[in-house]
């Protein structure tokens, strides 16, 4: 794969949305040309994948939802060959991800890039990954993440219990953070090809030049998400669960969530033409949503979902993934 965009966006979108391949010149230039023939290697591994169905044929499998700012994770089939890397002194295969990331755009699936995962023991550093520091690694504590979930709900915590003895513990095997990278090798992303978010999807989702994104906030990129489809659910749903909120705490965090879609959409309606004011009122949307999450919430709650989301950047100061 090229370091141009998907191929699956249609040409009116790739049109409309800009020169891509000058915003993914400018995304690696500033990289090593070790790190620069690295991420090559990546994207001719990939290229074939530009084209959702060969995924498909293949068998890879989604892991969860599509994620705001992120897209979904697909993993493959053994067939494929998962290569699981391992501890600090892992060798990154670069033709060999762990994960495609796909994203709905234009109602087909593009190929924004991919992911990374090495698993670590407690005190282990993340790999060495690409050459240089440029890449910005975050940081799952499985464990910790499997027993906020599972909190108040005693037989799922049985069950996720039993499968982690079963399958690493008795075995000796203790390693429990899921360290990821991703790589934006088939999107351009103005924060840099390893950001761990990427503030142009929604404006591409949502039809709008991806120069709009140029100086706009994370949290703008989030306001403008939430009027994507299926926006409420991304942002909410799964945490929501995790939190195991109550009807009463569901219900106000939902009424808030549309009440800033309905900000956005107005918003895209009377701002279209002027990307610093849309982008400033859909900031003060997602703010006034997470205002209502934050308050709605008890501490123990958010404390359950901050430990089950991606938290801590390494290789440099990075945003965590939980836009909450």
């Amino acid at each position: 794969m090229s370091l141009l965009p998907a191929t699956a966006v249609s040409a009116q979108a790739h049109q409309h949305h800009g020169t891509h391949e000058q915003a993914a010149s400018i995304n690696v230039a500033s990289l090593s040309p070790a790190a620069q023939r690295e991420i090559a290697v990546v994207a001719r591994a990939v290229e074939r994948y530009k084209d959702f169905s060969v995924a498909q044929a293949e068998g890879w499998r989604k892991l969860g939802d599509d994620e705001p700012l992120m897209g979904e994770h697909w993993y493959p089939p053994e067939s494929v060959g998962w290569e699981e890397y391992l501890g600090s002194d892992a060798k990154l295969d670069f033709s060999r991800p762990s994960n495609l990331m796909y994203t709905q755009i234009n109602g087909e699936k593009v190929l924004t890039g991919v992911a990374f995962i090495v698993r670590l023991a407690d005190g282990e550093t993340v790999p060495e990954g690409f050459t240089g520091t440029a890449d910005k690694w975050h940081v799952h504590d499985f464990v910790r993440a499997v027993n906020a979930a599972t909190q108040e709900r005693p037989l799922l915590r049985w069950l996720a219990n039993w499968w982690l003895e079963a399958n690493y513990f008795s075995k000796g095997d203790a390693r429990g953070r899921l360290a990821m990278l991703h790589v934006w090798a088939t999107l351009p992303n103005p924060d840099g090809v390893f950001a761990d978010h990427n503030r142009l999807l929604p404006y591409m989702k949502l039809d709008l030049p991806t120069r709009y994104a140029s100086g706009a906030s994370l949290d703008a990129a989030r306001g403008l998400n939430l009027a994507t489809p299926g926006g409420c659910d991304a942002a909410a749903g799964g945490k929501l669960w995790i939190a195991n909120a109550k009807r009463q705490q569901e219900r106000a965090i939902r009424t808030s969530c549309q009440t800033a879609v309905r900000r956005v959409e107005a918003a895209l309606r009377e701002h279209g033409e002027h990307p610093a004011m849309l982008n400033a009122e859909a900031e003060r949307a997602w703010r006034s949503f997470d205002a209502v999450w934050n308050a709605t919430l008890s501490p123990e709650q958010r404390e359950r979902v901050a430990a089950i989301s991606e938290h801590g950047s390494e290789h440099g100061a990075g945003d965590a993934h939980d836009g909450h």
